[in-house]
């Protein structure tokens, strides 16, 4: 398939990026929250100006039961919601071209709850704006004001396969989806950055969905936790005697042939495994240890929370091998827009949904929206720093209890000026490190610290175990007694992903 010629001059293009005169700025009022659950997602443009500096502020502008009109040419019609609920007016003195502050007031006798502090009158300035401020006009409508970079393929409605397994609806969102669609049917290699928890492997998922491989295998394999000796193996696969312990058996890339390969925490590779990397794409064949050199015909796309650069020790062949095309999904504190989508997703596959937000029940029933209402308003204004990992365990202890809502909030303000995780008590730590299963990643994301940070302060720790610290004997013994390998490592007290290579080296699958 040809390449399109808009991907041939731009190897690195970031989802949130934007050509000057493609995109033009937008004060965008966007549904948030909604008893009738369609609702969510809509939005109105409250006034797009064509020029990126505009000369122009709005005139005074109005929010209530009736205006603005949204996307689905529906207005809010929420009987709990005030006719008119709050009046916006625009300053310009005093800042830049381009920038001016928002006075949102809420009128008198109107049930609103305007930023983070819940105030009835609220003063945003540009980088609010930016942000976004979150807005309650009712006990169970919640909107959020942002000023983006609005541009053509903004509105353009996604395939459904996108919109299923990456949800959102910001227009950070909207532009991941088009250059997804863009860039999917082509052979490219294609590097996803982005924060841990943004959902990478979503993503990845999204491009092998959509690309001509799709009834082929999409292999994963996290070269973070992949031991250097036996990268190799892993890799390109291996013959009966090829070394002490090595059983005949498919490297990922054999696994992949004529599919997709997701080298997921590329970065962390260390620089043996790179070369090894950059061979094998280079040639276009694996050489399978103790046997003969094969040919493989895959797809690659890599995915990293790190830096590529050759200063920070990536090779700087490799990445140009693996970033034909770079995706960046900007942190989910970027887009706030995308939180409830998102949730709504988990709360589908995790709980019954339709008893816990099926729209006719929360019609019906008042309390139930002002559950989630509440919930969302606060999510608005919370940084998220697990991303979509960390809402997910949110959303979750919301869904089996209402009374936990107010102590999660809490808990989750807490958190974000906690400090570093020297100061961690060794109880919580432990906590914390059981609740996400062992695993560094999804811990040091809970807990809003680097994953370099955690192991410093796992390893002063009284109980912290590293699998190589572990005796055979002792984890053969485990394995006799447990059903599973994730069953065997919670008992270790390790990760399941650190427990498999060294099961593999003992001959146990």
């Amino acid at each position: 398939m040809a390449v399109p010629q808009e991907l041939v001059t731009r190897p690195a293009l970031r989802t949130g990026g934007c050509d000057q005169g493609r995109f033009r700025p937008t004060l965008r009022l966007t549904i948030v929250f909604h008893p009738d659950l369609q609702r969510i997602g809509h939005w109105a443009n409250l006034c797009p100006w064509e020029t990126e500096s505009p000369e122009t502020i709005p005139g005074e502008l109005s929010i209530g039961r009736y205006f603005p009109e949204f996307s689905d040419r529906r207005t809010l019609e929420d009987n709990y919601v005030s006719r008119l609920a709050c009046v916006l007016t625009p300053k310009r003195s005093g800042f830049p071209d381009g920038h001016f502050s928002l006075r949102i007031e809420a009128v008198s006798h109107a049930d609103v709850r305007i930023g983070a502090a819940g105030h009835k009158g609220f003063v945003a300035d540009h980088d609010a704006l930016i942000k976004g401020v979150p807005l309650r006009v009712s006990h169970g409508v919640v909107l959020v004001l942002r000023l983006i970079a609005c541009g053509n393929n903004d509105e353009a409605g996604p395939q459904h396969l996108l919109k299923s397994i990456l949800p959102g609806a910001s227009v950070e969102m909207a532009r991941l989806w088009h250059q997804i669609a863009l860039v999917a049917p082509t052979n490219l290699p294609i590097l996803i950055q982005g924060e841990s928890g943004v959902g990478k492997e979503r993503v990845a998922q999204a491009v092998h969905d959509l690309s001509a491989r799709s009834s082929q295998h999409l292999v994963v394999i996290n070269l973070g936790a992949v031991p250097q000796d036996l990268a190799a193996a892993e890799l390109f696969g291996s013959v009966r005697g090829a070394y002490t312990g090595a059983i005949d058996r498919l490297g990922a890339f054999q696994r992949a042939h004529k599919g997709t390969l997701f080298l997921d925490e590329i970065a962390d590779a260390p620089t043996a495994v790179q070369v090894q990397l950059l061979r094998a794409l280079e040639q276009g064949e694996v050489q399978i240890l103790g046997g003969v050199s094969q040919t493989v015909n895959v797809r690659i796309v890599a995915a990293t929370d790190q830096s590529t650069s050759e200063q920070d020790g990536f090779r700087a062949a490799l990445h140009h091998r693996v970033a034909g095309f770079t995706l960046e999904i900007p942190p989910l504190r970027e887009r706030p827009e995308d939180i409830v989508p998102q949730a709504l997703m988990m709360l589908g596959k995790d709980v019954d949904v339709s008893e816990l937000l099926n729209p006719r029940h929360a019609m019906e029933t008042p309390e139930v929206a002002a559950h989630w209402a509440r919930f969302f308003f606060d999510a608005l204004s919370h940084r998220w720093p697990g991303n979509s990992r960390e809402l997910r365990h949110a959303v979750m202890l919301v869904a089996q209890d209402k009374s936990a809502m107010l102590p999660l909030i809490k808990g989750l303000q807490e958190r974000e000026t906690s400090g570093s995780p020297e100061e961690l008590s060794d109880q919580h730590l432990e906590q914390v490190y059981q609740a996400q299963h062992y695993e560094i990643a999804a811990t040091a994301a809970v807990l809003g610290v680097s994953r370099q940070a955690l192991y410093r302060r796992l390893e002063a720790h009284p109980t912290f175990v590293r699998v190589d610290d572990l005796a055979d004997t002792d984890i053969l013994a485990v394995m006799k007694r447990v059903k599973s390998i994730k069953a065997a490592a919670l008992e270790l007290k390790i990760s399941h992903h650190a427990l498999r290579p060294r099961l593999r080296r003992l001959g146990v699958t």
